[in-house]
């Protein structure tokens, strides 16, 4: 949305409002059946989600399909930053590369007005400078986290208690192998770090308990003590206070926005199921408009953009029991690492239970494959 060249486009067949994880997956997979897709993203263009997130194993294929065979290296975990780069690089190459209906993407824009009707979606963007443009889609895929709740779109409901994280990456390399932690016996909170790909810098976690406990800001404020302490230097991912408590929608859209990820339903943030299920959501979406545009029946079209919808819905609240498992194991997985007040932690006292990647291994099925010698 800064005067780009060629001219917006003013028709197309999908506008993907949001490009984080579904968004990119919708808008790659929508351009590869053909469609014309443009798709805007109000962040800008690089991510600053630093969470671990473990990939499951049809998240990998689907990501395979659209060219990044193995995101992970062969492990099982990795970051939302790090799997939401590849992918927006991924959708740059195809904006600047493809010969046929290439994506028009536009960073630093938002959606601001959205008026369905039965044939299309009259959309309203506005960019960081305040200039407008209207586009008219056949489609929509709302991958905005919710944001188009404010527009007067069905909000998600809450389906368990508040529950904090605070999170940060630096760039001091790990002194241990694995992840280390350690829990607060007077606080309920929970402190862990992990190592970057590479053992290039740091991950590190604060997890307090669910309920109504301390604010964002007093949880941020004893994260970064603990992070001085510690020794830990160079930020790479500003500290965030994520409220990872769990919401899904009522019920399906029914007409022609189909939310896909956290705006159908934020799936299990702390362990990071979500990513995975944003992956699917998008690729399932994109495919679904796709067989609508083609039906050459109205009743037909909004049928299966209706379907759509309600997989999203219905995959979100099969896995939000997932999410509830750990929130109500979290007393007992907790206790199982060192104890001490984390206003005293010191590098030498974090730990890890030797269960830990045997758990993963439970939760989350096999490994994704070692990619071949010299591919990425």
């Amino acid at each position: 949305m800064t005067g780009p060249t060629p001219p917006l486009p003013t028709d197309v067949d999908v506008l993907v409002a949001g490009l984080g994880l579904g968004g990119c997956m919708a808008a790659l997979t929508a351009q590869r059946l053909g469609l014309r897709v443009m798709g805007v993203e109000a962040r800008g263009r690089h991510g600053n989600r630093g969470r671990l997130v473990v990939v499951r194993p049809k998240a990998q294929a689907l990501l395979s399909a659209v060219g990044l065979t193995d995101v992970t290296r062969g492990r099982r975990t990795t970051t939302l930053k790090h799997v939401e780069e590849r992918l927006r690089q991924t959708l740059c190459t195809a904006a600047d590369a493809a010969t046929v209906r290439p994506p028009s993407l536009h960073w630093h824009a938002r959606v601001v007005a959205l008026a369905p009707d039965a044939a299309s979606v009259a959309v309203t963007l506005q960019d960081d400078d305040g200039r407008q443009h209207q586009v008219r889609a056949r489609h929509v895929v709302d991958a905005t986290g919710g944001k188009l709740e404010s527009l007067g779109r069905t909000a998600r409901a809450r389906t368990g208690a508040r529950h904090i994280v605070v999170t940060a990456e630096y760039a001091t390399p790990p002194w241990y192998d694995g992840i280390v932690g350690a829990r607060d016996p007077h606080t309920g909170d929970a402190y862990f770090l992990i190592p970057m790909r590479g053992r290039t810098g740091i991950t590190a976690y604060l997890d307090s308990p669910p309920g109504e406990g301390d604010s964002e800001a007093v949880l941020t404020q004893r994260f970064e003590a603990i992070a001085e302490r510690l020794g830990l230097r160079d930020l790479r991912q500003e500290v965030q206070a994520v409220d990872v408590v769990q919401r899904l929608l009522p019920e399906p859209s029914h007409d022609r926005v189909v939310p896909i990820g956290d705006a159908a339903g934020t799936v299990d943030l702390w362990i990071g199921a979500g990513m995975s299920t944003a992956i699917e959501d998008g690729a399932d979406a994109a495919e679904a408009i796709a067989r609508a545009q083609r039906a050459g029946d109205p009743s037909t079209e909004m049928r299966l953009t209706r379907e759509a919808s309600a997989r999203a819905v219905t995959r979100h609240r099969r896995r939000i029991w997932l999410g509830r498992l750990v929130v109500a194991a979290r007393p007992l997985i907790i206790r199982l690492w060192p104890t001490l007040p984390l206003d005293q932690v010191t590098r030498d006292a974090l730990r890890s239970p030797r269960w830990l990647w045997q758990g993963i291994r439970v939760v989350f099925g096999r490994r994704p494959p070692a990619p071949a010698e010299g591919r990425d």
